[in-house]
């Protein structure tokens, strides 16, 4: 199979699969051979000191070096003996790849606590609030056009653009998104959650739409989107007491619990698989907005 289509976020997310495949015994000898022959030259070719990778990615890394010497990366064929050399060799970083899992786990549940500390406070302090919950992503057909460095631009100028609290960002009240990868097809994404004042803001659906515009907008056509917000979706969420997205009213606490629950969804720790590959120096991967604000009406004044 030829991995020469796939840029350094596909290709990354492809060898990051492949190592923990390895490790967990899920592939076979031959196809590993396949995809170290398909993978190492893309890899090589796209390789960034500057940035950093997953803890399976860098036993890729130094496992492949350690077998292959000097050879230039064209020139190396996976045959039987390095193949197998190259799996006896993943062993030794187990224990590295464990530890980055429970590190992300327990960042995590970091996240989520602060997280649902942030929208019960903002849930609580207004009568009525407009949730908002999309995700930002891009169009398969162009996403190999697009590198994490593409990715953290575009989301630095879509968070500016949160901040200003201009156009449809008008009327917002709190914030939070989340910076994900998926696996094999190692797709860049942003969970988006949008808090607006419900007296000020009412049509979920169409603002999510003109939320989702922008992001094509800053993505210069690149960019798709996902709302939650169409009816049907809506309905289904309804019909099981889940719906915690729209208009979200205090004096119901079951609409505040699923409105902090569908919030949650951007902090999972059993989501390892959806952390990033690669990314680079001092890129944030999640964050929110701020709850004790001096322009946050109703609250005391914050003491210096």
């Amino acid at each position: 199979m030829s991995y020469s289509h796939l840029n350094q976020p596909l290709v990354a997310a492809n060898v990051h699969s492949l190592v923990t495949d390895i490790l967990a015994n899920a592939i076979s000898f031959n196809e590993t051979t396949d995809k170290l022959n398909g993978l190492y030259y893309p890899f090589m070719t796209h390789l960034n000191t500057e940035l950093f990778y997953s803890q399976p990615i860098v036993a890729f890394v130094h496992s492949t070096n350690a077998i292959v010497g000097d050879s230039y990366p064209v020139n190396v064929i996976w045959d039987h003996d390095k193949t197998q050399h190259f799996i006896n060799m993943l062993s030794c970083y187990r224990n590295d790849i464990e530890r980055e899992r429970i590190t992300f786990s327990y960042q995590e549940s970091q996240n989520r606590n602060n997280l649902a500390n942030y929208v019960g406070n903002l849930a609580t302090h207004y009568s009525k609030l407009l949730f908002i919950r999309i995700d930002l992503k891009y169009a398969q057909q162009t996403s190999h056009h697009v590198s994490i460095e593409d990715f953290d631009f575009h989301m630095s100028k879509f968070r500016e653009l949160i901040g200003n609290k201009k156009t449809c960002f008008e009327h917002l009240q709190g914030n939070a998104w989340a910076l994900e990868q998926g696996g094999i097809e190692g797709g860049l994404h942003c969970h988006l959650l949008l808090i607006y004042d419900g007296s000020e803001r009412q049509n979920d659906w169409y603002l999510a739409k003109e939320v989702g515009e922008k992001w094509k907008e800053v993505t210069a056509g690149l960019g798709e989107y996902y709302s939650y917000h169409d009816k049907e979706r809506k309905q289904q969420y309804r019909q099981h007491g889940k719906l915690g997205i729209g208009m979200i009213h205090r004096d119901n606490p079951q609409e505040v619990e699923n409105a902090v629950a569908s919030a949650l969804y951007l902090t999972k720790p059993s989501k390892s698989e959806q952390q990033l590959k690669l990314w680079l120096p001092n890129m944030r991967t999640f964050g929110h907005g701020i709850y004790r604000t001096k322009k946050r009406r109703g609250l005391p004044p914050i003491s210096k």
